[in-house]
């Protein structure tokens, strides 16, 4: 789109040496780094609103809602929790069970070398 080469920018700076003169051109150089730093700054300070904005809570808590995907994830993640858990009591019962039917069989056949 606009591709100078150094053939066009040299074109450029000796017409403005004709034309501004080369005294006022530290002068016009300088005004013109001002005028990019401060919208530079501008820019930064914008950009520094719009996080600060962005971080509030509410908007933190609208944000998390309206992702969806991440919501998928967590649902995942407790549904495997939930069955873990599901999981780990039945292996207690079993082992419960199990340990009931030991004793049983232990007291029987303490009673059968007793007869």
């Amino acid at each position: 789109m606009l591709d100078f080469g150094w053939a066009e920018l040299l074109i450029l700076v000796a017409v403005a040496v004709f034309v501004i003169g080369p005294k006022d051109i530290p002068n016009i150089m300088y005004g013109l780094g001002r005028g990019l730093r401060r919208l530079q700054y501008i820019r930064f300070a914008i950009s520094q609103q719009f996080d600060e904005i962005m971080n509030t809570g509410d908007i933190e808590e609208l944000r998390k809602g309206v992702n969806f995907e991440q919501n998928r994830h967590e649902g995942a993640k407790l549904q495997e929790a939930e069955a873990d858990e599901d999981i780990e009591a039945h292996l207690n019962a079993v082992a419960k069970e199990s340990d009931s039917a030991d004793k049983t069989d232990d007291k029987k056949e303490i009673k059968a070398k007793d007869d």
